[in-house]
């Protein structure tokens, strides 16, 4: 028996050597923490495991963290124990489950508790102190210190809700008479030509923002929208859309290994909708499988708009590059927000055929109030005289938010009476949200920046800024640029993104490997000494640059009506000399 203890001994000291040498601060125990064969710790996306003195592990146990597992001392653990801070979502049924990323929630364990064998403790639970959980118990929630907890002979089942509005219903959010993938009814009210949009998601992004402005500033008895999208929850802008008459569609994701699948569901989409004549997509180069479908079923506008210009290689590269090849012949308009999208989407060779469309934006909406400024700050919670520097896009990894907080920490250094507003959601498990903020909290600037989450008052938000950042690893020709010149704001960016955003003069560009501090630097000289003093001017500006939506909304639904008319008149010809 001796002998086993000290093999127990010597196999764990050389296991925390190793946790050491993986981890280093990410997993921390204190005096006297012992395990037993088969003790395994996992600790992943900068997540943490802190454990108390004395702490004991029988064989088996299992410690699993992308967050925080705190365990306090004196804590036993019989055998076979697994502590989770996470869990796999599972909401969407056309996509695997090891695919859709995570749930996270720190777990903590008090101490003086007795863990008994089997027990599994989910995220998200609390146990406190001097608490004993029975075998083979399942832990999720609360457990009040000085309890005793068994297992029952009871479990319940209940059906997953996939629902995004939280009424029940079908799993892909839709009341729908059938069980086809594509969920919706349609009802024509007034006729008016219905424009079948192709995107991701309608959340707050910036050609989804761009196509509501335009569908509120269009005459919907003459044009509408309508959007075939490729995720099964309930995004921003979907109250909106069905208010002003528009429908939503869902389609499976756009991921590899259901291209297939997805080209199926959109021809029979097309083939039980021939009243969508239009079709436009802002899928970028995988408006391949949409537009490709819709040319063989005979739709005579079909319409490919260019927002991005990726940079840089990976995997997905292979795709684009394919895709983007083959896509200008099943197009009949190339649409672009900007000339660098244009050529990367369509190549440099089809310039003359790009209809530059621009990311307008109802101005006025952005004029700057000092008393909405002072008002909004207010709202915040930030001081009078402080320093606002903003930022409104997604916590995606092109938004480059790592380098914005690197850029910040200066910025805060050498203005210490400033703050950071992040503007934008991120993907559903927030995996990049939550490492930047942990990456905010290990600079001590928890108290500096606000993540202000997604919200339908970016205007008001802007006036509430001093200056804005955009430090993105690619763009096309962002709707924030001008959102964000409208409301007077004296702008930074990266060389990545197109110089051509600049319309107003009060943007300056700072190249993406310059350091911090000078990045800091930059923008507080120029926030300093603006070179528009007035910021009321915004407005007046943009528009006299082209950006404003009226006339913008007009331009494109006089577009949409006569190439219609100018396609059928063409077929019918074809027709008649047939």
């Amino acid at each position: 028996m001796i002998l086993i203890k000290a093999w127990y001994r010597f196999t764990g000291l050389m296991l925390k050597a190793l946790y050491r040498v993986v981890y280093g601060r990410h997993m921390r125990w204190g005096k006297a923490f012992h395990m037993r064969r088969g003790f395994q710790a996992t600790v992943e996306n900068g997540g943490e495991i802190v454990i108390g003195d004395n702490v004991f592990f029988n064989n088996g146990c299992g410690l699993h963290a992308r967050k925080r597992i705190e365990i306090g001392s004196e804590t036993i653990f019989g055998e076979n124990v697994h502590v989770y801070d996470h869990n796999h979502r599972f909401a969407d049924p056309t996509v695997a489950i090891k695919e859709q990323g995570y749930s996270e929630a720190a777990v903590t364990i008090g101490r003086h508790c007795w863990i008994g064998s089997n027990v599994t403790i989910l995220k998200g639970s609390t146990i406190g102190d001097n608490t004993v959980i029975g075998a083979g118990c399942v832990i999720s929630g609360d457990i009040p210190a000085d309890s005793v907890v068994r297992m029952g002979a009871m479990f319940h089942v209940k059906p997953i809700r996939r629902d995004g509005n939280g009424k029940g219903g079908n799993p892909l959010g839709q009341d729908a008479p059938d069980s086809s993938p594509c969920q919706g009814n349609l009802e024509r009210k007034g006729n008016p030509t219905r424009v079948l949009v192709l995107d991701t998601v309608m959340d707050r992004g910036g050609a989804e923002t761009m196509m509501m402005n335009y569908m509120r500033h269009m005459d919907r008895s003459k044009v509408t929208y309508d959007f075939l999208v490729n995720r099964d929850y309930r995004a921003a802008y979907e109250d909106e859309i069905e208010a002003m008459g528009g429908h939503i569609y869902r389609m499976c994701p756009m991921y590899p290994q259901y291209f297939g699948k997805y080209k199926r569901q959109i021809r029979d989409f097309l083939r039980r909708h021939p009243e969508y004549r239009i079709v436009h997509s802002n899928l970028e180069e995988r408006s391949y499988f949409g537009l490709r479908e819709a040319a063989k079923l005979g739709v005579p506008v079909r319409i490919a708009h260019a927002h991005n210009r990726p940079v840089g290689f990976d995997l997905k590269s292979i795709f684009r590059e394919y895709f983007r090849f083959r896509l200008p012949k099943y197009v009949t308009h190339m649409f672009a927000c900007g000339e660098e999208a244009g050529d990367w989407l369509f190549g440099k060779k089809n310039r003359g055929r790009v209809i530059q469309q621009r990311n307008a934006i109802d101005t006025a909406l952005y004029r700057y109030d000092p008393a909405v400024a002072a008002e909004v700050r207010a709202e915040v919670g930030t001081a009078e005289g402080t320093f606002v520097l903003g930022h409104v896009g997604r916590f995606f990894p092109q938004k480059n938010h790592e380098f914005l907080i690197d850029i910040f920490a200066e910025v805060h250094r050498q203005r210490p009476s400033s703050e950071l507003w992040l503007v934008g959601g991120g993907e559903l498990n927030d995996e990049l949200k939550n490492r930047i903020r942990a990456k905010v909290d290990g600079l001590g600037l928890h108290d500096a920046v606000r993540f202000l989450g997604v919200r339908e008052d970016v205007n008001r938000l802007m006036q509430g800024m001093d200056a804005f950042v955009l430090p993105s690893l690619f763009e096309g020709l962002p709707v924030t640029m001008i959102e964000a010149q409208s409301a007077g704001l004296p702008c930074t960016i990266s060389d990545r993104v197109p110089a051509q955003c600049d319309v107003t003069g009060n943007v300056q560009i700072v190249p993406l490997d310059a350091e911090p501090d000078e990045w800091a630097k930059r923008i507080l000289a120029q926030a300093d000494a603006p070179k528009i003093a007035d910021r009321a001017q915004g407005p007046e500006l943009v528009t006299k640059a082209g950006f404003d939506i009226t006339a913008n909304a007009q331009w494109l639904q006089k577009f949409y009506l006569g190439e219609l008319a100018k396609a059928e008149r063409s077929a019918q010809a074809g027709g008649s000399r047939a």
